[in-house]
This record gives structure tokens, sequence and C-alpha cells, in this order.
């Protein structure tokens, strides 16, 4: 049989459709046993004939105990862990997904807060620096009536500011 390849084949063809039969009539929990018991006898009677066949053997061997029917509760439970596996990786993404959008949105609120914080500072800091060369300007000219109302009034203070070139940076 070994050295026929195309009746080897023909064999091996034969035991594949046996194999398909048996689990196509058998596939029911109830029937597991059977298909198993059957299987089983299958191969000890190829075996038996193919003593002298190692290969012949082998071949059969493969073909009818390399599959084995699920019973309907390990399929249930097989199934049960597949679905808890996909649940927990969609849940872990979901949450990665919000915890990264919570903590852009953190992020940002944090980073606009110490923008306009800083922003303000350097303002003022601008801001003081500007007055304090009028005023001290002022006090050089002789002018010393006026910084009262530099002080309390905006448009005074933006003539003067821009008579004396002291423009906004």
């Amino acid at each position: 049989m070994s050295e026929n390849p195309e009746m080897f084949q023909s064999l091996l063809n034969d035991y594949e459709e046996i194999r398909i039969n048996l689990e196509r009539e058998l596939s029911g929990a109830d029937k597991t046993a059977l298909y198993m018991n059957l299987n089983k006898l299958i191969i000890k009677i190829a075996d038996y004939i193919c003593r002298n066949e190692k290969t012949v053997r082998k071949g059969i061997g493969e073909i009818m105990g390399g599959k084995v029917l699920e019973l309907e509760s390990e399929r249930l439970e097989r199934l049960q862990k597949e679905a808890e596996a996909e649940a927990k990786a969609m849940g872990e993404a979901r949450g990665r997904a919000i915890g990264e959008a919570k903590g852009r949105a953190i992020g940002e609120a944090k980073g606009r807060a110490i923008g306009e914080a800083k922003g303000r500072a350097i303002g003022e800091a601008i801001g003081e620096e500007r007055l304090s060369t009028l005023l001290n300007r002022l006090i050089m000219d002789g002018r010393s009536a006026e910084i009262q109302s530099v002080v309390t009034n905006a448009e005074t203070r933006k003539r003067l500011y821009k008579e004396y070139g002291i423009l906004p940076e």
C-alpha cells in the first residue's frame, strides 16, 4: 500500500469520508461516546489490517484520530469564555478611550488655565513697567500734577503713552 501512492491516497480519502459521515450522524451530545468508540474501533481494525504498513497506519490514525467531537457543554463553555474574553477586550478598549479622552480634556483645561495665568502675569508685568516708565517720565518733566489723572483715567494714560512713545509690546 505505501508503495502505491494512488492506492494509499484513495484509502485515506475513504477513511476521511467515513469520518465525515460518522461526524454528521453522531454529532449530538448524547452520541459523542458512540462516535468516540466507533472511531477507536476503526483505528484498531486499520492497525490490525495494516500492521506491516507503518505509513498507512499513521495516515489513517491522523485522519480518524485527529478529530474529536466537542460536547455541547464544552462548546457552550468555550463560547462563554470567548464571549467573556471579547467583552473584556472591548471593555478595556472603551475604558482606555474614555480615560484618554478625560485625560486629554483635563490636560487641556489645566494647560489653558496655566497659559491664562502666565499670560495674565506677563500682561500685568508689562502694564506695570509701562505705567512705571510713564510716571518716571512725568516726574522728570515736572508734570507731577498729571500723575493723579494718569492713575485714574485710562484715556489720559493712553494719550500720554502715545505722547511719550511708550508703545505696547
